[in-house]
């Protein structure tokens, strides 16, 4: 039970609230609500098993007159019936009286079926080997064409089938037959040719009515063997169809299949609604009891909560940040204690502090004692005038920017503008290419609001010395070197490029390491100034965000990358000393 330590004693009361009240009724709750949905869903489910099971009756009584009345017309061995059908089934109109009088018996015959079948409206005709209406109990006109639909639907049925009725559906347009016909074939006793076709169509407004039992929410189907929607009745289509609840029967007579599904949706909103207001008593109490214990919590631990914002100002940056002792009881002992630690801490910050700002002194001294070369200034003046006045302007060009150079070396120590620190290599280039016969290009972008950037002087030499004498070492034809200055995310991102030999991948990862610190770097003080020492002066004057890497240049040769963060302040600017002495 140790992890109950890590919370407060009003956290610990109202989790025991929740445990061992809020959670077991919430379960009980649950389960009832389960419970009763199931019973629930029963009942429905047995009332709509009930419901079709009627439905299904009907039309098995619809389809017994069917078939009685198929059996009456295509069996017949009236000779009456017979002679009428043996006589017009190859008719196309009224030829002459006899075919008037075959007609009417045949109409007899049908208007005694259809005062049957006349709570169905049943759509009764025969049609002969012409497709010629011969007798008909709606509107359709004797000897009357069929509809080329009605041919191609009838045309799928079995011309070998005698004994059991052929159904088959009749659209016009849409999804929902308008019809649903049976049909038997009427063969003469005599020779077994055929005479006629029989068709009994059920119409659809008969199932839509049948199927219509007052509830929308409902949806009842009917199908065929084939799966072939026959009628749909009830459902609006926007209730939720996964997993309803769901009654089938099947009219075995014809193989069609009669389904109910009602959406649990509407079945759950009835008991949501019974559950809803015990949920809302209980929230009611529960919200009481949070907003209580909150209340008692803050009444007790308003101490403990001034001690701990205390501690967030004083880590925020806010040494002088006191808590106010009043009293005698163990809270004041706790803040007199509390304070005296922030007192001890300001004292050890402050004895930190100096000794590292006198350790960034003497490193810094340090490091800019190895970048000072000890030139005579004043000789190398006097030099530059004797060539000057003997006509040597190349030699006193150079002997020029070695003194520009040496000012620089002298005030090493001091920040110098970006623009001019740019200017300064490019008097060192000068002096190199003139040294080292090499006939360097030196070019340098700066972007906007770069040119007045403070640094140290002498920071980027390494770098054009590392390329001079390693990168050129090879004597490339075109040598050059480039230094572009951007600002970006609070950065000063200057990039400094040639075009010389380069390095290898494996000796830039190891360069880039040592640039780091991830790899210890024992210093050579034989070698001079290097791109370690600057990677060293770097983070000494600028902390751990600035940085040195080395890539190599897609062009040829290295570029290094310096990282240096820009803050809104500027140090003290130093000019050079404007002559030798």
């Amino acid at each position: 039970m140790q992890w109950l330590n890590r919370f407060s004693y009003h956290r610990r009361l109202q989790f025991s609230f929740l445990a061992l009240i809020l959670l077991p009724f919430a379960a009980v709750t649950f389960w009832s609500y389960l419970s009763v949905r199931q019973n629930v869903s029963d009942k429905i489910l047995r009332t709509n098993e009930e419901t079709i099971t009627v439905i299904a009756n009907q039309i098995e009584k619809t389809i017994d007159n069917i078939s009685f009345a198929s059996l009456y017309l295509s069996e017949t061995y009236d000779p009456e019936v017979l002679n009428s059908l043996r006589y017009l089934t190859n008719a196309k109109s009224f030829g002459d009286y006899k075919s008037y009088i075959h007609q009417a018996k045949l109409k007899s015959i049908g208007g005694i079926l259809t005062i049957q079948a006349l709570d169905a409206d049943l759509e009764i005709m025969i049609v002969n080997r012409n497709n010629r209406i011969i007798m008909g109990n709606l509107d359709r006109p004797i000897f009357s064409k069929l509809p080329d639909r009605f041919l191609q639907e009838s045309a799928r049925l079995n011309l070998n089938e005698e004994t059991v009725l052929q159904w088959f559906p009749y659209r016009e347009s849409g999804s929902v037959p308008e019809y649903y016909y049976a049909a038997r074939f009427i063969f003469d006793p005599r020779n077994h040719e055929k005479l006629g076709t029989l068709f009994i169509g059920i119409p659809r407004h008969y199932f839509e009515n049948l199927l219509d039992i007052g509830n929308a929410s409902v949806v009842l189907s009917l199908v065929d063997a084939s799966g072939e929607t026959i009628a749909v009745r009830g459902g609006s289509g926007a209730e939720d169809r996964k997993k309803p609840l769901r009654s089938e029967v099947r009219i075995e007579r014809t193989g069609w299949l009669l389904t109910s599904e009602l959406p649990r949706s509407s079945i759950d909103s009835h008991i949501n609604r019974e559950f809803l207001v015990s949920i809302s008593v209980v929230g009611v109490f529960f919200a009481a009891f949070v907003v209580l214990s909150m209340f008692w919590a803050g009444y007790m631990n308003k101490p403990i909560s001034l001690l701990r914002a205390s501690v967030k100002q004083y880590v925020g940056g806010n040494r002088s940040v006191r808590i106010p002792v009043k009293g005698k009881d163990e809270v004041a002992m706790l803040s007199a204690a509390f304070n005296q630690m922030l007192e001890d801490i300001n004292q050890l910050l402050h004895q930190v502090e100096s000794e590292q700002e006198e350790k960034r002194r003497l490193e810094l001294r340090a490091l800019s004692a190895q970048i000072r070369p000890h030139f005579l200034l004043n000789t190398l003046n006097s030099i530059k005038v004797n060539l000057l006045m003997a006509g040597d302007t190349t030699h006193g060009g150079m002997i020029d920017a070695l003194m520009k150079l040496q000012r620089a070396y002298v005030h090493a120590d001091q920040p110098i503008q970006l623009a001019e620190e740019c200017a300064i290599l490019g008097s060192y280039v000068q002096v190199m290419q003139i040294r080292n016969r090499l006939n360097i290009a030196f070019h340098y972008r700066l972007e906007p609001g770069t040119e007045e950037l403070e640094l140290p002087r002498l920071l980027l030499q390494p770098v054009v010395e590392n390329a001079i004498a390693h990168g050129f070492s090879a004597r490339p034809e075109h040598p050059r070197i480039g230094l572009e200055a951007r600002l970006g995310g609070g950065m000063l991102e200057i990039a400094i490029s040639d075009n010389g030999r380069g390095m290898n991948e494996e000796a830039i990862n190891r360069l880039s390491r040592r640039l780091s610190g991830a790899e210890p770097e024992h210093p050579q003080p034989e070698k001079g100034v290097g791109l370690i020492n600057t990677a060293r002066r770097l983070q000494v004057l600028y902390g751990y965000r600035s940085r040195l890497t080395a890539a190599a240049n897609p062009e040829g040769g290295m570029t290094f990358t310096f990282y240096i963060p820009v803050t809104n302040s500027k140090e003290e600017s130093s000019h050079d000393d404007g002559h030798a002495d």
